[in-house]
C-alpha cells in the first residue's frame, strides 16, 4: 500500500495502453472507460477505435491492481483526472480528443478542463448531468445492494440495470456463464461505494458548460441508470454541443451498440479534422 502521497505526484504509476501520434494522419484519442463490463465485452469497440484513431487508453482496472488507490486524495474523480493529466505530460503539446463512457465521463470532463489548450473535443457516452433525487436514489440502492446481496444476486441486479432485457435474453447463456464464474468472488463493497459516491459528488454540467470545445453526447432511450433526461439537460446547458439518442442499447452502449456508436463518433471527430 502507498500512503502519504498524492496520486498526481506519481503519474508513472498509472497504466496506459497505446499512444498518441502513432499514425500521423489520424486524430489522437484518449479513451476513458468504466470498470464494468459484460460477458461479450468491449474488445470490438476498442479495436474499431484503434483502427480509426491513434488510441491512448487509460486502464483503470490495471492501475487499481497496483494498489495505489489507497492514496489520500483519490476519492474524487477530479483528483484522479489530475493524475491522468500529469501523466499526459509525456505527450505535452499534442492535440487530442477524449472519448469517455459512464464513470469515464466525469474523468473526461475534468481532464478536458485541465487540458483546455490541447483537448480538441469530447465525446460523452451515457453521461449524467448532476446529482438529483432520482439519480441519487438509484446509486444509493446500488451501494446498498453491494452490501446486502450475495454475489450472484448482486451481479444479476447490476446487469438488469445496465443492459436492455432483450440483450440479456439474446446472450442469456453468456450472462449465466459469466455470473457463475464470479460466484466465489466477494463483492468489492468498499470500492463500489467509493466509486458511486464519487459520481454523485461530480456535477458534469457545472463544469462542461464553461468549456467552449465541441461536445458530443450519446445516450439511449432505455438507459435505466443515466436516464435520457441527463443528455437533454447537458445539451441545453452546453454551447457547441450535439446530442444523439439511440432507440435502444441501455447503459452499456460500447458493448450493445458498437457499430452505431463508432459510426457517430467517426462522423463527429472526422468533421473536426486532425
Amino acid at each position: 500500500m502507498t500512503t502519504g502521497k498524492h496520486l498526481c505526484d506519481m503519474p508513472e504509476k498509472l497504466v496506459f495502453r497505446g499512444g498518441f501520434g502513432l499514425k500521423k494522419k489520424q486524430p489522437n484519442v484518449l479513451l476513458l472507460l468504466p470498470k464494468t463490463k459484460g460477458p461479450i465485452g468491449i474488445k470490438n469497440f476498442k479495436k474499431l477505435i484503434k483502427d480509426n484513431f491513434n488510441l491512448l487508453e487509460y486502464d483503470d482496472i490495471a492501475t487499481e491492481k497496483l494498489g495505489i488507490f489507497n492514496i489520500t486524495d483519490v476519492n474524487s474523480l477530479e483528483s484522479k483526472a489530475l493524475a491522468i493529466s500529469s501523466a499526459l505530460e509525456k505527450w505535452k503539446g499534442i492535440k487530442f480528443h477524449i472519448i469517455c463512457h459512464s464513470t469515464g465521463c466525469g474523468l473526461g470532463t475534468f481532464i478536458t478542463k485541465q487540458n483546455f489548450e490541447t483537448c480538441k473535443s469530447i465525446v460523452l457516452i451515457s453521461p449524467w448531468n448532476k446529482r438529483d433525487k432520482e439519480f441519487s436514489s438509484i446509486q444509493k440502492q446500488r451501494i446498498e445492494n453491494s452490501k446486502t446481496l450475495e454475489t450472484i444476486t448482486y451481479l444479476k441486479s447490476e446487469y438488469n440495470l445496465l443492459y436492455p432485457t432483450e440483450y440479456i435474453h439474446k446472450y442469456n447463456i453468456q450472462f449465466k456463464e459469466y455470473i457463475f464464474d464470479q460466484k466465489n468472488k466477494k463483492v468489492d463493497v468498499i470500492n463500489i461505494e467509493k466509486r458511486l459516491k464519487s459520481i454523485l459528488d461530480c456535477n458534469i454540467g457545472d463544469e462542461l458548460h464553461k468549456l467552449k470545445l465541441p461536445k458530443l453526447f450519446i445516450n439511449a432511450f432505455d438507459d435505466k441508470l443515466m436516464k435520457v433526461y441527463h443528455g437533454k439537460e447537458l445539451q441545453k446547458l452546453c454551447t457547441n454541443s450535439e446530442l444523439i439518442t439511440l432507440n435502444s442499447g441501455g447503459h452499456m452502449l460500447t458493448e450493445t451498440q458498437t457499430d452505431e456508436l463508432i459510426l457517430y463518433i467517426k462522423r463527429f471527430l472526422n468533421s473536426l479534422g486532425k
